[in-house]
């Protein structure tokens, strides 16, 4: 009885170090198709010469960001272009289910202005400690010290570039004409 309860108890034990881990679905971010960097890129259109969408665009930048000498690596009002450099934090899930800060995520942030259209171009991720390797690896389930969290971490950031998409649009609506009526 001894021998069979042994043999069981190993049966057991292989069988659950067997079975693989599950792999998550991988979140979706867009993938450029010619650099193969995630790229958040659009078109919209808005009236209003380039001139003053460009100042829109600035003073959105200004209320967005907090340090904006950091944040804005140049500005041309004569092209009406301004190039960014910004970043995200990613948070991981401890062991007891508190969000830990985990890193930062830096990316390029483009904001050109155009006749009756602006276009903005969010690429080139890179998580702080790596510094050079792109968040673009997090993709690769086969890489050596790939975990799941990686797609947690992907998922932050199209949730934080999503944010900051939806509040850029918002800024660049004309501003409201207030009529003192009284």
């Amino acid at each position: 009885m001894k021998k069979i309860l042994i043999f069981l108890a190993v049966c057991v034990s292989m069988t659950a170090f067997a079975q693989k881990t599950e792999i998550p679905e991988a979140p979706y971010l867009p993938i450029d198709e010619r650099t193969n960097l995630v790229t958040y890129q659009d078109v919209v259109k808005q009236e209003g010469t380039p001139k003053v969408l460009y100042d829109r665009a600035m003073n959105w930048v200004k209320k967005y960001y907090k340090n904006t000498a950091e944040v804005i690596k140049s500005a041309d009002p004569e092209k009406c272009v301004i190039n960014m450099r910004s970043s995200v934090r990613i948070y991981y899930k401890d062991k007891d289910g508190t969000m830990r800060f985990k890193n930062i995520v830096y990316y390029n942030f483009k904001l050109e202005c155009r006749d009756n259209r602006y276009r903005y171009t969010i690429t080139d991720f890179k998580e702080k400690a790596t510094g050079s390797a792109p968040i673009e690896v997090w993709f690769n389930t086969s890489a050596s010290g790939w975990t799941p969290s990686m797609y947690g971490y992907l998922s932050q950031i199209d949730e934080e570039m999503h944010k900051l998409i939806d509040s850029l649009e918002e800024g660049m609506q004309p501003a409201e004409e207030f009529v003192d009526e009284w």
